[in-house]
Order: structure tokens, then C-alpha cells, then sequence
């Protein structure tokens, strides 16, 4: 059986959107069955199908946010459910590393203030910027952001063809 699932893995990380019918036949698998597993896999958060786009639509100005203080667990919770932080580590009971992003430095900072209104003034923030890969993409996680604060209401890209320097995204005008 690991070798199925190992099979299924690869399947679904190359093509998320394959059939279950397509994914039961090349698996020599039952259909109900294998509808059932994912189904289960996706209900208890083992799996998860998610939008990713492209830095070229949300903005690639990224950030390295170590912060330090006595409310960082409660800091990952919330900064788990923003689309602009792509990910977050806890190092220790009162230490945690986000990486951020957003279309300027402005909107980085923007969400670092939320998050040090939220810690109540107990936190130390170090910050070192970047720019993220144009071939990277960035995960919407959260399709119904919670937070009303007026910087952070565009976590939400819009999808449209943006067109720079006289050519649209990949050469179409």
C-alpha cells in the first residue's frame, strides 16, 4: 500500500486538478475507495488543494521578520491566517521567524504593525528585505480574510493579465 500512496502523491503534486476516475485507473484502484481517502485526507487537513500565484500579480517584495517577545505563539496563530505571510517558525517560547510579503516595503510594514498592536508593545521586530523569484508562488490560504485593518484588505489578489514594459505575463501582449 505505500507504494499507492507514494504513487498518489506524485500524481496529485504533478497535476492537483487529475480526475479521481483518471487517478483510480492509473492507480489500478477503486474509484469509491480512493474518492473516500482523499476525501478523508483533505477533512482532517492532511491535504489541502490551494490557489498559487505568481509574485508578478501579488508583489515580490519580501521580508525575513524574526520577532521576539513573550506573545509569539499567539503572533503565529494570527500571522497563519494573513495571505501575505507565506510562512512561520517558531524557534523558541518567545521567539518566531515570518517571511512576508507584498508588493513594497509598505505593505510588509503594514502587516508587522498589526502584528505589534496585536503583541500590546512586548515585541522586539529585526527585519531584512528581499525580493522573491519570479518562478516562486505565493499561497492563498485564506479565501475570507478576517482582519479589517486598512492596509491589510488587499491580501486578496486580483487575477488580471498585467502588462509591463509593453508585454503582457509570458510574452502575450
Amino acid at each position: 500500500m505505500e507504494n499507492k500512496e507514494l504513487e498518489l502523491t506524485k500524481k496529485l503534486a504533478a497535476n492537483p486538478r487529475i480526475s479521481i476516475k483518471r487517478l483510480a485507473d492509473d492507480l489500478d484502484m477503486n474509484y469509491t475507495a480512493l474518492r473516500d481517502r482523499i476525501r478523508k485526507l483533505s477533512y482532517k487537513g492532511l491535504i489541502s488543494f490551494i490557489l498559487s500565484v505568481s509574485p508578478l500579480i501579488t508583489g515580490n517584495t519580501a521580508a525575513l521578520v524574526r520577532l521576539k517577545g513573550h506573545k509569539v505563539e499567539k503572533l503565529l496563530s494570527s500571522a497563519s491566517k494573513c495571505n501575505r505571510v507565506i510562512t512561520g517558525l517558531k524557534v523558541s517560547d518567545d521567539e518566531a521567524i515570518l517571511v512576508i510579503y507584498g508588493k513594497d516595503k509598505g505593505d510588509i510594514v503594514s502587516v508587522i504593525d498589526v502584528l505589534r498592536d496585536e503583541a500590546g508593545g512586548d515585541l522586539e521586530i529585526y527585519v531584512e528585505y528581499g525580493r522573491l523569484h519570479p518562478d516562486f508562488k505565493v499561497q492563498i490560504r485564506n479565501p475570507n480574510p478576517e482582519c479589517n485593518h486598512p492596509p491589510c484588505n488587499n491580501c486578496i489578489p486580483v487575477l488580471r493579465n498585467r502588462v509591463k514594459n509593453g508585454s503582457g505575463l509570458h510574452g502575450t501582449p
